[in-house]
């Protein structure tokens, strides 16, 4: 058993009344935890006690909605600090139930902005959906957040990215990537981002999740068809043919 599947299992058993609190002194190797959560209060009380460890163990990164929004964002910066700066040895994203970013939509921003005094035309901002980070279910939100740190390119791929996903009433702890089980990135792919342009890692393989499969973007070979022939070569121009020049014929 490895430092997260240790934490669930412990998490679960204490939810159930079967332990009151855990220790993970076998697991220094593996600690402290970089963990990437949502600003909602509510979590205050849950970490780190949901994950048994100690505040030394735990390194506590936050946003609204727990969102990462490139492999170069600001966010993935943080945990990439997490890691050189403070020593992280496994990154952790973790969603909660009932998170109000899932619900909070284009209507309600826009409304906000202007009840606030933003005026949406002033913004040099093309898409505030993306540029916010709002979604619409927490799930997908975690393993978007994981797919980008672990095709990170600041990010050592030598270590584990796992998501999570905490009951906010429970405090229980549910599996949504096993970041044990995903395989490291194997092929570099050009992604442009607003960040540093191109940057490699989007064809990893397959992220193993909970309940289901998520292929990774791969380069394709393309196959004309019948619909989409072969560009047509462009002809060479022809070229003028050779005049042979004969001196006049002269009379003797």
């Amino acid at each position: 058993m490895r430092l997260i599947e240790a934490i669930v299992t412990a998490n679960h058993a204490a939810i159930e009344g079967r332990v009151a609190e855990a220790e993970f002194h076998c697991y220094t190797d593996s600690l402290p935890l970089a963990t990437l959560t949502c600003i909602d209060p509510r979590l205050n009380k849950l970490f780190p006690g949901s994950l048994g460890l100690k505040d030394d163990q735990f390194i506590w990164l936050r946003n609204a909605g727990n969102v990462i929004t490139s492999p170069t964002s600001s966010t993935v910066r943080s945990i990439a600090m997490s890691v050189y700066l403070k020593g992280a040895k496994e990154i952790a994203v973790i969603g909660h139930t009932d998170c109000k970013m899932a619900t909070f939509g284009m209507t309600h921003l826009l409304t906000s902005l202007k009840e606030h005094g933003i005026n949406r035309e002033t913004l040099s901002i093309p898409n505030l959906q993306e540029y916010f980070g709002l979604f619409s279910s927490e799930k997908p939100n975690v393993i978007k957040g994981v797919g980008y740190v672990r095709t990170s390119p600041v990010i050592p791929h030598k270590i584990p990215v796992h998501g999570l996903l905490i009951d906010t009433n429970t405090g229980r702890l549910d599996w949504v990537i096993n970041g044990y089980d995903a395989s490291p990135p194997q092929i570099e792919t050009p992604h442009a981002t607003n960040d540093i342009g191109h940057l490699a890692g989007y064809a990893s393989g397959p992220v193993k999740t909970l309940g289901m499969n998520v292929e990774p973007l791969v380069a394709r070979e393309w196959t004309p068809t019948a619909e989409t022939p072969l560009p047509a070569k462009p002809q060479q121009a022809l070229k003028p043919p050779l005049i042979k020049k004969t001196e006049p014929h002269r009379k003797p």
